[in-house]
């Protein structure tokens, strides 16, 4: 089962505060796409539905709060929450004009204020907030009375990489020959990841050279 993922658009300039930012929430199932301008903000609200837009007020080419008083049909009704400056009250209050703006915080800011805002704004139950350090990345060799040799990889493999993990598991099966097949046993955790079925291809991908056969040769059981 794949964990209910919500996506955020987040428009800030500074790119180094912005990354921060952006690893804390994709820690948890949010999915952020980040731009550095209001102008490349609009059109992604043009292109794609969010669940939620996070805005720096002061952006090059087009401010926040020109760009909340004119937000895309398709994003008409997505909540706006405004970081800001205190020196910027004026440009806050603007901002209130448009009934989407859900509110505001203060720069310099803690990642916590801008999660618990984000999951007050949206109804987000804690049930519903997966953290992925909760569940460590993991790999075992299992040996399938079914299916053979194969590996599990368990929990979520948040701030991984495909390219390790198929070294790893190339590792693990050192033992198992070339143009054999396997099967990878995954767990509902692994899909908790961001954009998990391309991040599990790309393994595939790498494994299925490694052992020079084809990647639906690798079978793929759920646990």
């Amino acid at each position: 089962m794949v964990q209910s993922s919500f996506k955020v658009l987040f428009a800030e300039d500074n790119e180094s505060s912005a990354e921060l930012l952006i690893h804390f929430l994709e820690r948890f199932n949010f999915e952020v796409d980040h731009v550095m301008d209001g102008m490349n903000a609009e059109l992604k609200l043009r292109k794609s539905k969010y669940d939620f837009i996070l805005l720096d007020n002061k952006m090059p080419i087009l401010s926040g709060v020109r760009l909340a008083s004119k937000i895309p049909d398709m994003n008409k009704n997505t909540p706006i929450i405004f970081l800001t400056a205190s020196n910027e009250k004026e440009d806050v209050i603007s901002a209130f004009q448009s009934k989407q703006l859900a509110g505001y915080i203060l720069k310099p800011f803690e990642q916590e204020k801008v999660l618990e805002k984000i999951t007050s704004v949206l109804k987000i139950s804690e049930n519903m907030l997966i953290d992925k350090k909760k569940f460590p990345f993991s790999i075992e060799k299992v040996d399938n009375k079914t299916y053979g040799i194969g590996v599990k990889l368990i929990g979520c493999p948040y701030m991984k990489n495909s390219e390790k993990i198929a070294q790893e598991i190339a590792f693990i099966l050192k033992d198992l020959p070339v143009r054999h097949t396997f099967f990878m046993e995954i767990g509902k955790e692994f899909y908790y990841y961001k954009k998990a079925q391309e991040f599990l291809s790309s393994i595939l991908k790498r494994l299925a050279s490694k052992y020079e056969i084809k990647e639906e040769d690798i079978l793929i059981l759920s646990s």
